[in-house]
């Protein structure tokens, strides 16, 4: 599901927060990490979560819909390369994201 943590948030949190220099690390390049972005970013399209800079929530269907044939590509070029939970996450992304972009008024 896609609020589902793989374990490891904690340990992602920390590397985003803390560092030798002080200075704020990214998160590893993961693949849960890459499609939650995604799925983010297409949530703020929606406008069902706020800008995190703007602290506003704006509707842009054309991005909505830009980002999920994007998870829609990537489910289709990563075919047989993903685990079974990997499929799964993306999958169910995907169909909350179209369900959203359905019920759009």
């Amino acid at each position: 599901m896609a609020g589902s943590d793989n374990g490891n948030g904690d340990a992602e949190a920390r590397m985003v927060s803390e560092g030798d220099t002080g200075v704020p690390q990214a998160p590893p390049a993961t693949f849960d990490f890459l499609i939650h972005t995604l799925f983010t970013q297409a949530l703020m399209a929606l406008g069902r979560i706020p800008n995190p800079i703007t602290k506003q929530a704006h509707k842009n269907p054309a991005a909505a819909k830009h980002f999920i044939d994007t998870l829609a590509m990537l489910e289709q070029k990563t075919a047989g390369n993903l685990t079974t939970e990997e499929r799964h996450q993306l999958e169910e992304i995907q169909h909350q994201l179209r369900m959203m972009y359905l019920d759009q008024p």
